[in-house]
C-alpha cells in the first residue's frame, strides 16, 4: 500500500472551501498549503467533506481499491442527505480502480506498509460473511499480510479506528490516551493491542464531553486524527490545555517531520479532524497540464460558457478581469503545477493586485474559474477524463 510518509498530493471535498461556517478553517489550511509548497485539488459532487470515507484506499501508484461505502449512521432520514455516492464524485485525476463488496468507510482503515488496523465495525457491517472471509478479502484487496482488529469507542457512532491510532512504522503504533474509558472497553482494548505484537506509544487525547447542534458528539481533543503528507505533519489544535502537549509527543514520535499546528474546532465541532477531510495520495507526475488538446480555447466561446452556467450575477468587466488573470497565469505556468487549487492561488495573488478599487468576493472568483477549468477541460485543454471511482 501507499502510505502517509510516501503522498505527495491532497484531494478534498470542494465543500470545504464553500460552506461558510468551514471558510475560517479553510483560510488557515490553504494559507499552509501554499507556504509549505503542498499540492492540492478538489473532489466535487460531495455531499460532505469527509473525504477520507468515500474515497479510495490507494494500493500503487495508479492502482487504488474502492470499498463499498454505506454508513449505517447515513442511512436515517436525519443524516441521508449527506450521504455521497462514490461512483458519482468527480475529480481531475484517473486512475486503475478495482471494487470490493466488503462495507468499510476509510476513515476506518489505519495503514502500515504490510499492515492494517479496523475497528470491530467490520463485523457488524459485514455480518453476512464470516469473520474469517472478511479477513481474507480485505488482505487481498490491499495487497497485505496482516490484519488488526480493536474494539470501537462505545460513543463514537462511526465506528472508525483513525481516531483512535495511528502507525509510526510497521513496529510501532500510536494510541490515543484511553485511561478515562470504561474499565471493560479498557479490557478488551489491551487485549487487542497485546495481540497485535507491536509496540505501542501512547499519545495525548483529552475527552471533550459535548455534543453539536445535531446531538452528535465533537471531534475536539482527537489529536491523533493528523494529516501526515511526506514528512509534514499537520496537527489539530483546539485551544485545549494538551495542545502543546500534543505538539511535543509528536515531534518526540516522528523526529524527522516538520510539525505544524492548525487549529481545527469549525471541522472538529462536526465530528472529525485532519485526516478525515483529506484524501491525501501519491501521484507520478508533477504536472496535469500538459496534454494533447482538441482544440483551441476561444475567449467568447468561452466566455458563453462561463455565463451559461453561473448562478449569480457577475459583470463582465469582472469576468473579463478574472479570466485576464486566469490565462496570465496558465500561459505562463512552467509545469509545476498541479491540480486547480494551486492554479486558483495564484490567480487570486494576480487579481489582488489588478482589482484596485473594485473588489470581487473570493466565491465569485473561484466559482467563475471552476466554470473555466470545466470549459478548458470540454475542450481537451485541462486535465484528464473524470475519474470513474
Amino acid at each position: 500500500m501507499i502510505i502517509d510518509k510516501e503522498t505527495n498530493f491532497i484531494y478534498f471535498s470542494s465543500l470545504i472551501k464553500s460552506i461558510e461556517k468551514y471558510t475560517p478553517f479553510w483560510a488557515r489550511l490553504k494559507r499552509i498549503l501554499v507556504e509549505k509548497g503542498i499540492h492540492y485539488g478538489f473532489i466535487e459532487h460531495t455531499h460532505d467533506i469527509w473525504c477520507r470515507d468515500y474515497m479510495p484506499i490507494q494500493t500503487g501508484i495508479r492502482q487504488f481499491v474502492q470499498f463499498d461505502y454505506f454508513p449505517d449512521y447515513y442511512l436515517s432520514p436525519k443524516y441521508i442527505s449527506q450521504l455521497t455516492i462514490p461512483s458519482e464524485v468527480s475529480l481531475d485525476y484517473t486512475f486503475e480502480l478495482s471494487k470490493t463488496d466488503l462495507i468499510i468507510d476509510g476513515g476506518n482503515i489505519v495503514k502500515s506498509d504490510n499492515s492494517a488496523i479496523l475497528t470491530d465495525k467490520i463485523w457488524k457491517d459485514n455480518a453476512r460473511l464470516k469473520k474469517t472471509t472478511v479477513l481474507s478479502l480485505l488482505k487481498k484487496a490491499l495487497g497485505i499480510e496482516r490484519i488488526y482488529v480493536i474494539p470501537q469507542l462505545p460513543y463514537d457512532m462511526t465506528g472508525h479506528a483513525d481516531g483512535m491510532v495511528r502507525f509510526i512504522d510497521d513496529k510501532n503504533l500510536i494510541v490515543a490516551d484511553y485511561s478515562k474509558e470504561s474499565k471493560t472497553w479498557r479490557t478488551k482494548m489491551d487485549r487487542a493491542l497485546e495481540k497485535t505484537g507491536l509496540n505501542i506509544h501512547l499519545f495525548p487525547s483529552e475527552t471533550i464531553i459535548r455534543k453539536n447542534e445535531h446531538g452528535d458528539y465533537t471531534a475536539e481533543g482527537v489529536y491523533i486524527n493528523f494529516l501526515r503528507i511526506g514528512n509534514i505533519i499537520l496537527l489539530p489544535q483546539f485551544h485545549l490545555e494538551k495542545d502543546a502537549e500534543a505538539c511535543k509527543r509528536t515531534q518526540e514520535l516522528f523526529p524527522d517531520c516538520e510539525i505544524i499546528p492548525i487549529l481545527s474546532n469549525e471541522i472538529a465541532i462536526d465530528g472529525g479532524v485532519l485526516n478525515c477531510v483529506t484524501w491525501n495520495i501519491r501521484m507520478e507526475t508533477t504536472s496535469k497540464f500538459h496534454c494533447f488538446p482538441l482544440k483551441r480555447p476561444d475567449r467568447a466561446e468561452q466566455e458563453a460558457y462561463v455565463y451559461g452556467r453561473l448562478d449569480f450575477y457577475l459583470s463582465t468587466f469582472d469576468y473579463r478581469l478574472i479570466a485576464k488573470c486566469f490565462e496570465t497565469v496558465w500561459n505562463f505556468s512552467t509545469g509545476d503545477i498541479i491540480g486547480d487549487g494551486e492554479l486558483k492561488e495564484r490567480t487570486h495573488r494576480l487579481l489582488e493586485k489588478s482589482q484596485e478599487r473594485n473588489f470581487i468576493p473570493q466565491h465569485y472568483v473561484d466559482k467563475t474559474i471552476d466554470l473555466i477549468l470545466e470549459y478548458l477541460e470540454s475542450i481537451g485543454q485541462y486535465g484528464f477524463q473524470i475519474s470513474e471511482n
